[in-house]
């Protein structure tokens, strides 16, 4: 390894770690720094882009690519061959195709249900006014301290994990936020002592 490789792998080391610390960083400012919710108004809402593309995604678009190109290759582990052939071979890449990609079908399946009940949503907080603001395409709840009476909080568990949280409030509404809406978590952050109960799903699907 000559001087000029030795110092892209430097250099790259080097970045991927400030990134790194940059993000961790700007996460904590955003989150319990100046810039939280629960000290400056803010906003959120998630676009059709950076919901698609989250790291998560990629990742499931990954395995699907895989698995598709590992199933054009099941026809060439049967030789014609007798002395060739082993059913070994066909059965191990159908179980990976099985694998990679029945679990992007599952994933996408309810990220698409998801999006339905996460697009066109925007969280307002209001710190000064202890207010929050929630834009629904067909209403808004401008929510205070005591409007909210208890949430449900539906989840998968795991790693791949998919969640969903019904609002109940006190005048008998009710909404539906999912774990895709960017910035849900301040809510119990802003209003303290709501009543949570926690329900696991292997298939938190809405309806």
């Amino acid at each position: 390894m000559d001087k000029n490789d030795s110092f892209l792998v430097f250099a790259f080391i080097f970045g991927v770690f400030g990134l790194a610390i940059w993000g961790l960083l700007n996460f904590t400012d955003n989150t319990v720094g100046k810039n939280s919710p629960l000290k400056v108004s803010r906003s959120y809402e998630v676009t059709t882009l950076q919901y698609f593309i989250r790291v998560e995604n990629l990742s499931i678009y990954y395995f699907a690519f895989v698995g598709l190109y590992c199933l054009t290759k099941i026809p060439d582990t049967f030789s014609p061959s007798v002395y060739l052939y082993d059913w070994r071979n066909p059965a191990a890449l159908i179980l990976i195709c099985v694998v990679m990609i029945g679990l992007p079908i599952y994933y996408l399946y309810l990220d698409l249900n998801y999006w339905e009940h996460t697009k066109n949503i925007r969280i307002t907080y209001l710190p000064d006014e202890k207010i929050i603001e929630i834009e629904f395409p067909e209403k808004t709840y401008v929510l205070k301290e005591g409007d909210i009476k208890n949430i449900h909080v539906i989840s998968s568990g795991g790693k791949l994990r998919f969640g969903y949280s019904v609002y109940s409030l006190s005048n008998g509404d009710s909404f539906i936020l999912t774990d895709r809406v960017p910035g849900t978590w301040a809510i119990q952050e802003f209003f303290k002592k709501i009543p949570i109960q926690y329900t696991e799903k292997r298939f938190p699907l809405i309806k």
